[in-house]
């Protein structure tokens, strides 16, 4: 049997190792220096990419501000624009209720002016009779009370005694005209308290009594219905139930008469009548002569009719 024998020798491929060694180190430190160079970069990139990002936004989210801003301020000015209008419009109704304020007030003023003036005069018709009763009857009661005083009768001692008679005589007529004058200012005074009551007294009387009640018809359109109807005004009674009764009494006896009656021109004599009557309340209220000619003045231009068809 043979035997061979090998001898392995590993000295040059050692001594090749520690030749490539070195160009490893370096082919490592140049892959490290490359992955760091790499990284920077990528790094340099992506500050980069969000720089723009970041600049590129915030130039649109700016320009969309001003967008808006602009749009806002148009808005604004126009919005500007119509207040200063309608400030304008404002002062100018202002300065027209003002005016017409004025006016009306002076209006009214001189209405009241002339109606204080027109009550006062009534009042002092109301008071005359007072007046002349004190200018009349003063220096009469004056001069009884100077009369009524008692006196001392000095006469000689042998007419005292009549003397004394004849002016209890006379006293006693003086008391019983001041008993007969008092008991008939008593009786006026009570005659004149229950007249008194039974004018201002809302409570109805005992007495049966007819009364003639006036009341004014309207004719006209309703608002709700459009319809013709009448209406009637009365004075306000005292009390519910006299009320009730004049109603009543107008619904039933007037008003089935309205349904046959017409209105036609009125008549010269009772157009004459009735502007005699304006006439006289004209006179009464005491108005101005500017007020007079226009209520002439309107009511001569007015067309007056009247109601035919109930009349006996």
């Amino acid at each position: 049997m043979a035997n061979f024998s090998f001898t392995v020798d590993t000295r040059e491929m050692a001594e090749g190792l520690y030749s490539v060694a070195p160009h490893v180190d370096g082919a490592t430190g140049a892959m490290v220096s490359m992955q760091a160079a790499v990284i920077m970069a990528e790094k340099r990139a992506a500050d980069d990419i969000c720089a723009n990002v970041n600049r590129g936004f915030f130039s649109l989210i700016r320009s969309q501000i001003s967008q808006k801003i602009a749009i806002c301020r148009s808005q604004v000015e126009a919005r500007l624009l119509e207040l200063r209008d309608q400030s304008l419009k404002l002062l100018s109704v202002r300065k027209t209720m003002e005016r017409d304020f004025q006016m009306i007030a002076a209006r009214y003023t001189k209405l009241f002016r002339t109606l204080d003036i027109a009550l006062l005069g009534r009042i002092h018709e109301l008071d005359v009779t007072l007046f002349d009763l004190v200018q009349r009857d003063v220096a009469r009661h004056s001069s009884r009370t100077r009369a009524l005083q008692a006196s001392a009768p000095v006469h000689q001692l042998e007419s005292v005694s009549s003397s004394q008679k004849i002016a209890a005589s006379s006293i006693r007529a003086r008391a019983d005209q001041a008993i007969g004058a008092m008991s008939k200012f008593i009786k006026e005074s009570n005659r004149q308290s229950r007249l008194a009551s039974s004018i201002l007294s809302a409570e109805p009387g005992n007495v049966d009594a007819t009364v003639l009640l006036p009341f004014a018809l309207v004719d006209c359109d309703s608002p709700q219905t459009r319809q013709h109807q009448w209406q009637y005004h009365a004075p306000t009674p005292h009390g519910p139930e006299v009320a009730q009764q004049i109603k009543g009494a107008i619904e039933r006896g007037v008003f089935p008469v309205l349904q046959r009656v017409e209105w036609r021109p009125q008549e010269p004599r009772e157009r004459e009548t009735v502007a005699g009557y304006l006439g006289q309340h004209m006179d009464q209220a005491q108005l101005s002569e500017k007020v007079r000619a226009h209520m002439i003045r309107m009511y001569n231009a007015a067309q007056s009719q009247a109601l035919y068809g109930v009349r006996p």
